[in-house]
């Protein structure tokens, strides 16, 4: 039922596609400032959520004040507004214009495994904006395929993929799709690069690890697809630079290990270790709107029974 159509998700979806347009017709910089002004409502619109926010920004940050918490909260809230607005409004460029406004340090590495159809994972997720480097990458020439969960709304997701891809790939989705391991093995196995979004809740085949300091389930895709596939991970961080959206692709992550379910939990350690480095850097940027610690209770059951599973 969650993936059906229905009129209350239309409405939604209407309401989402008048808000877009409207953007489009503002210029790039008071588009993004428009949007940052709608997501700043959260606080009264949304304020148990919000507050939910606040609650795990003191939780993972506990020397910062409740008005220090509060300020990461409010920063990430507006961001989303900025995501939304940049989003809509590059995803109506041309691929050089794309390029411009999203420039990719390290594009050559990408570019080296892309020409050698060595294939490759991008370790990414719901930072400053995830969607511009998908968008930059592809109107760079990059042949890549995303791996998300699916949205909830229908028309939502249908019109997110048709922007998400207008310079080409597609989605693969890890809550819906009847296989998506083996979809993402496929993928690989053609030497394209496949972007994971690293940190969101997963449900099931989930490993039970510390994230800024609490216990979440991770999921271990990356880390499992590397070993088993000999493939190279590309960690890609996104940062606002100079009204632009700058992509870092740090150097890639090469891994000889042999399967065991001991090796994966140690690259997706090391995985979750680089994507604490960027939040700690600029909290900020995270969207803290997650609820990333649902089954936390869950963790905490899961470490009493492997107390030598400990490490944080």
């Amino acid at each position: 039922m969650r993936f059906e159509k229905s009129p209350s998700y239309f409405m939604q979806y209407a309401g989402l596609k008048a808000a877009c347009l409207g953007l489009r017709l503002l210029p790039y910089n008071v588009a993004c400032a428009f949007g940052r002004s709608l997501t700043a409502l959260a606080p009264r619109i949304m304020k148990k959520r919000f507050e939910r926010s606040v609650r795990d920004v003191q939780l993972a940050f506990p020397e910062k004040s409740e008005q220090g918490a509060r300020a990461i909260a409010y920063q990430s809230w507006k961001n989303m507004g900025q995501i939304l607005a940049e989003f809509i409004k590059l995803s109506s460029y041309s691929r050089e214009e794309v390029m411009r406004r999203v420039p990719i340090r390290g594009l050559e590495k990408l570019q080296k495994a892309n020409a050698q159809k060595t294939g490759g994972i991008v370790h990414i997720g719901h930072f400053t904006n995830w969607e511009a480097f998908g968008l930059g990458v592809s109107a760079a020439g990059i042949d890549s395929i995303v791996m998300a969960q699916r949205v909830d709304n229908p028309y939502v997701d249908e019109e997110t993929n048709r922007l998400r891809h207008v310079f080409g790939g597609f989605t693969i989705y890890s809550n819906h799709d009847a296989k998506p391991f083996f979809a993402t093995m496929r993928v690989l196995k053609k030497g394209r690069m496949l972007g994971i979004l690293t940190d969101q809740n997963v449900v099931s085949g989930e490993i039970f690890m510390h994230f800024l300091g609490r216990p979440a389930a991770i999921s271990p895709i990356t880390a499992l697809l590397a070993i088993r596939q000999k493939v190279p991970i590309f960690p890609v961080v996104v940062t606002r630079e100079n009204g632009k959206l700058v992509c870092t692709v740090e150097d890639p992550i090469v891994t000889d290990l042999e399967y065991s379910t001991e090796n994966v939990r140690l690259l997706t350690r090391k995985l979750t270790d680089i994507y604490e480095r960027w939040i700690r850097q600029s909290p900020g940027n995270w969207l803290w709107a997650h609820n990333r610690w649902k089954r936390e209770e869950e963790g905490k059951r899961w470490f009493a029974e492997h107390p030598e599973c400990q490490i944080k």
